[in-house]
C-alpha cells in the first residue's frame, strides 16, 4: 500500500500530507486545491509527464496525464496536447470521494515515478 512517507521530494510530500489532513478534517474542497498544487509540483519534478503517452491498445495513444480524474479540476482544453498541462477549476466545491480519488492518483504516481 502506498504511503506518503515513500515520496522522496519534501515539498511534494508536504503538499500531499496537507491535502490528506484537509480530507481528515472534512474539507475536501481545500484538499482538491492543494492536490492541484501537488500535481503541478509533480510535473515540475518529472517534466516528462507533460508529454508522456500511453498506448492502452495498439495504435491508440493518449496523454498519461489524461488519467487525472476530472471532477471539476479539469485540464484546460488543449493544454495536454500542447505539452503544457494546466488545470482550470470549473466547480467551487468538491466531494470527499473526488478528493480521495485525486489523492490516490497523485500518491501512486509520485511513488511509481520516484518523485
Amino acid at each position: 500500500m502506498a504511503r506518503q512517507d515513500q515520496i522522496q521530494d519534501e515539498r511534494l510530500r508536504d503538499l500531499i500530507g496537507t491535502a490528506h489532513g484537509s480530507m481528515r478534517t472534512g474539507a475536501p474542497t481545500e484538499a482538491m486545491r492543494t492536490l492541484v498544487e501537488a500535481l503541478y509540483r509533480l510535473i515540475e519534478l518529472k517534466p516528462e509527464l507533460a508529454t508522456e503517452q500511453l498506448e492502452p491498445r495498439p495504435g491508440w495513444k493518449m496523454p498519461f496525464l489524461s488519467r487525472w480524474p476530472q471532477y471539476g479540476a479539469n485540464w484546460k482544453e488543449g493544454s495536454l496536447a500542447a505539452g503544457k498541462p494546466e488545470i482550470e477549476f470549473i466547480r467551487e466545491r468538491f466531494a470527499m470521494s473526488e478528493a480521495i480519488t485525486c489523492y490516490e492518483f497523485l500518491l501512486d504516481t509520485a511513488i511509481q515515478r520516484e518523485a
